[in-house]
């Protein structure tokens, strides 16, 4: 089988990076001509504006320009690219699931416990999956990492 690649869906991004952008200058001009100068509260809201602009342009550049992909699907494991990349093995798993009613987050239940708690440390939750604003829908999602599971079973059983 092929690697399936999937992507945050940033569709928005852009938009809303524009929208920070022509609000911290409508709020500068608007402090700048109410007060007849600037004044920190006015420079606090332009940086924090452009500061969540910035950061929705990055994340749009990173996976439409980079293409690079949120999660990778491969035969034998999962690549998750996030703030800090991991790999996820399905000889290492037991089953995925959902682990909230709003199917934000896809567990991972490993085979056994010392698996399950070496994975549990560092920067982020290496349990769980998260959906959030991705391209494939939750339950599609799901899905494919259960077929791939059972896939991996069955041709190294």
């Amino acid at each position: 089988m092929e690697n399936i690649k999937i992507y945050h869906s940033y569709g928005k991004s852009p938009i809303v990076a524009a929208i920070c952008f022509i609000v911290a200058g409508l709020c500068n001009l608007i402090l700048l001509i109410l007060e007849g100068r600037h004044n920190w509260i006015s420079w606090l809201i332009v940086f924090l504006l452009l500061g969540f602009g910035l950061y929705q342009a990055y994340l749009y550049w990173k996976e439409k320009v980079k293409k690079t992909p949120f999660l990778e699907v491969a035969d034998d494991k999962v690549t998750v690219k996030s703030a800090k990349s991991w790999e996820i093995s399905f000889s290492e798993v037991e089953e995925f699931f959902f682990t909230d009613i709003t199917k934000q987050l896809i567990g991972i239940r490993y085979k056994n416990d010392e698996i399950q708690k070496t994975k549990n440390h560092g920067i982020g939750n290496k349990d769980e999956i998260s959906t959030y604003r991705l391209s494939m829908k939750p339950q599609e999602l799901l899905d494919l990492l259960n077929q791939r599971l059972e896939a991996y079973r069955s041709t190294h059983a």
